[in-house]
């Protein structure tokens, strides 16, 4: 794999309901839906949508906690997780130590060689000793996170699954938080895929980001480029629900979206987006749209290499902004 950590190919999630008297066949929800992602060593890729979308679903299944109905998915080197409530993904009868402790156990460290980590570990996230020996109630949400984030390290991961760790923490607590977990990944280069609800978050933590809803990727692509060119309306929307903080985003055209995610199933046709899409047209309701490439075209990129230094690998793979909408790059926001 290089320096990809992690690649997944047509990941796909379904869960199926029995047959009842009004349903003549098995049918399923695809909670995650012919996903095709990677993220390279030292790099962060944000995986934002609304609640329902799939983003906890793909997170299980890159940690082994799900089990894919098709498609594959490879991880070089070990993977850490990091939850969205601290509280509950500790052990409220321990100590935080103990909580720490025994991970390296399983692994065979002996209580001399697990003291040793765990101290070198909690200097790195600032935790300091005398807190581990408190209860999870004891600590604060900060804390308990930091606990949290020592134990998904402590390992040496090469990836980091973060699934909205910051959510459940106090306005001031989540921004030092997303700064440590910023120079952790600069100190020891580690990979991040990074799951959230907010895409200022994202747009904050994220080299790339994905945009997800209804089980599959709708957009991809450089962090500025999607937050700056978008082109899937779905994009706009999650950005329309941010409040604007420049004064040059004050004028930029709303979509803001009503009703929740429409209930999948098996038999559903058509964009996922397209019941919700002010832009919509008859082929959107009848026909699933394709990942395609809407940035530079390959001649483009080609014409460009002969002249300036591109990297080879930009050339190979277009732009890397890609959206799954008929109308793409036509689209007047």
């Amino acid at each position: 794999m290089s320096d990809t950590v992690l690649r997944t190919e047509g990941l796909k999630k379904y869960f199926y309901t029995d047959r009842s008297l009004f349903r003549k066949k098995d049918s399923y929800v695809p909670a995650v839906d012919d996903v095709s992602i990677e993220i390279k060593e030292g790099e962060t890729l944000g995986l934002v949508g609304e609640s329902g979308s799939g983003k906890t679903t793909l997170a299980k299944l890159i940690l082994g906690l799900l089990t894919p109905t098709a498609g594959k998915f490879e991880v070089d080197g070990t993977v850490g997780a990091v939850f969205q409530d601290p509280a509950s993904s500790l052990n409220p009868r321990t100590v935080a130590y103990r909580s720490l402790e025994r991970p390296l156990e399983l692994h065979g460290a002996t209580k001399a060689e697990a003291k040793d980590i765990i101290m070198e570990t909690c200097e790195k996230v600032n935790l300091r000793p005398e807190l581990l020996e408190r209860f999870p109630h004891e600590l604060s949400g900060g804390q308990q996170q930091r606990v949290s984030i020592a134990r998904a390290i402590m390992l040496k991961p090469k990836l980091l699954v973060l699934d909205e760790p910051t959510s459940a923490l106090d306005v001031s607590v989540q921004a030092q938080t997303l700064n440590e977990l910023l120079d952790l990944q600069d100190r020891f280069g580690l990979a991040y895929l990074f799951i959230t609800h907010n895409i200022a978050v994202v747009r904050y933590m994220s080299d790339r980001i994905a945009v997800m809803y209804g089980g599959k990727i709708m957009e991809i692509g450089d962090t500025e480029e999607i937050c700056e060119e978008y082109k899937h309306p779905y994009t706009l929307s999650l950005l329309s629900s941010v409040p604007p903080l420049h004064p040059k985003d004050r004028n930029r055209k709303k979509f803001l979206l009503t009703g929740d995610i429409p209930s999948l199933d098996s038999g559903q046709k058509g964009c996922r987006f397209a019941s919700r899409c002010r832009f919509a047209k008859e082929c959107c309701f009848s026909d699933m749209p394709e990942m395609r490439d809407i940035g530079i075209e390959l001649p483009e990129i080609q014409e460009a290499a002969d002249t300036v230094s591109v990297k080879e690998n930009e050339v190979s793979r277009g732009s890397g902004h890609q959206a799954a909408c008929f109308f793409a790059g036509e689209l007047e926001f």
